[in-house]
Formats: structure tokens, sequence, C-alpha cells
């Protein structure tokens, strides 16, 4: 586990990797604080973007990084700093234009918090053709621990592919996400009904599973904010994976957060 002296300097090397545009106006900076620090409803908070008399700033919380990472390796623990400053750096580039959307998200995802109040116990990923969704069964059940540890995840898509692209699977390989050893496998209901909840890539996604199974509907839901796609002309898979891995790792902190012995 990184000390915070050297999660510091982490951080400190994630700032320097930005254009110093997205810093205008963030005359406070980021801040880097040693403290545990949890919302209301005892959800740890990892940073915070502050607007107010003292200027605009940003603050994330080492001590909350540690109760939901600390077993993980150095290279997990830098990427959930990464895609931490980069949500609340979000905040302050829509607060300079006047555009709210993220806070709204970040409200609605509270309504949500606990997964519309099912116990999860398996979870299925869904996309289009299961190439998507198969890499994040395989991210989440690497990643798993703790209360999540116990959960299971499996994946299928709208449709079944012949075959995974070349590509897709060399970028896999590239960023240690290993597959599963199977065919790509298409949604049924039975399939869907046997998981608490399906985590699908698009919102177009959802409304089909939902079109489907109607009676299903409750437990479907987006994996993320933004549609998660496969890139265009099959080029930046890398990327695309990289953006895929965070939001899996973001559902196992939940799974982790919503845990008996939590708080």
């Amino acid at each position: 586990m990184l000390s915070y002296e050297e999660a510091g300097l982490v951080l400190d090397e994630l700032v320097d990797e930005l254009p110093e545009g997205i810093f205008e106006n963030l005359n406070g900076g980021v801040s880097f604080v040693e403290e545990t620090v949890t919302a209301e409803d005892g959800r740890y908070t990892l940073g915070t973007y502050f607007r107010n008399g003292m200027g605009r700033y940003i603050e994330l919380y080492y001590g909350s990084f540690v109760e939901l990472y600390g077993e993980m390796d150095d290279e997990l623990f830098r990427r959930r700093l990464k895609s931490t400053l980069h949500h609340e750096l979000t905040h302050h580039i829509e607060s300079m234009a006047g555009d709210r959307s993220l806070e709204h998200w970040d409200d609605r995802q509270s309504e949500l918090y606990g997964f519309n109040g099912i116990n999860v116990g398996s979870i299925l990923f869904v996309c289009d053709d299961n190439t998507l969704s198969m890499a994040a069964e395989a991210v989440f059940n690497a990643n798993k621990q703790g209360h999540s540890a116990a959960v299971t995840a499996y994946s299928a898509g709208l449709t079944a592919g012949d075959a995974l692209a070349p590509k897709f699977v060399k970028a896999c390989e590239s960023l240690d996400i290993s597959l599963p050893q199977r065919r790509p496998a298409e949604i049924t209901r039975e399939l869907l009904s046997s998981h608490d909840i399906a985590l699908c890539m698009t919102l177009a996604q959802t409304d089909e599973l939902s079109r489907r199974y109607q009676d299903l509907d409750e437990r479907v839901m987006c994996l993320a904010e933004d549609d998660i796609k496969p890139p265009a002309l099959g080029l930046g898979w890398k990327k695309t994976l990289e953006r895929l891995s965070d939001e899996v790792l973001a559902v196992i902190d939940e799974l982790e957060q919503e845990a008996p012995d939590a708080f």
C-alpha cells in the first residue's frame, strides 16, 4: 500500500500530466488531505470540489482511499486516484461553464446508492455482443475483495458474436485482463433472472433489455453515466478498456460501502 507521502507524489505526477488550461481559475489548486472523510449517509468521500469565499479548489482524502483501496496493489491505487482527480476536475470545468450536469449525476447516483435497494449477490454485465461485457466480468472477478468477494459475475450480449476481435484481445492482454476461456454468450430470460442486477454498457442496451423482459426491468441498470462503446474502426481499445475498468472498480467500491460492517 502506498504511504501518504508516496501517494502524494503520485498525485503530483497525475496533476503534471494534465494540460495547464484545465486548472484555470482553480486558484486553491489540488490538496491531498490525510484524513478519512464520510458523507452523511456513511459513505466514504474520496474527493470534493469547493467553490466558496476562499475560491475554487479540490481536496482528495488519503484516509478514505486507504479504507476503500488499502489492499489494492500500487497501480490500481494510482488508477483510483486518477479517476477521482478527473471526476473532481470535471466539476470544476462544468462550474466554469455554468453546467451542473455532473452535480445532477452525483445526486442521482446517491438516490440509486445500494443498487435500488437490491441485495446484490450476482451481477450480469451486458453489451451488444459480449465483448466489453466479458472484459467487465474479468475485471470484476479479478479485483473483487472483502464483501464483494462473495459476489459472482458473468456476462452476455444482446447477441453473441462469433469470436472476439484480435485487437480487443491484444488490448486486454496489455492491461492484464484475463478473459474467460469461453465463447461469447447471448442474453436469455433465464440468464437475466438468475442474476440480481444487470449492468449494461449503454443506455440503448438497458432500454432493449427492459423492452424484452419488462417484468425484470428493475434489475437492469447502466454501468456508467456515459455510454461505453467499442472504439471506432477498432482503434483505441486500450483507452476504452481503461475507462471500463475504472467503472467496474467503482461498482466494487459501492458493494464494499453497502456491506453491513462497512461503517
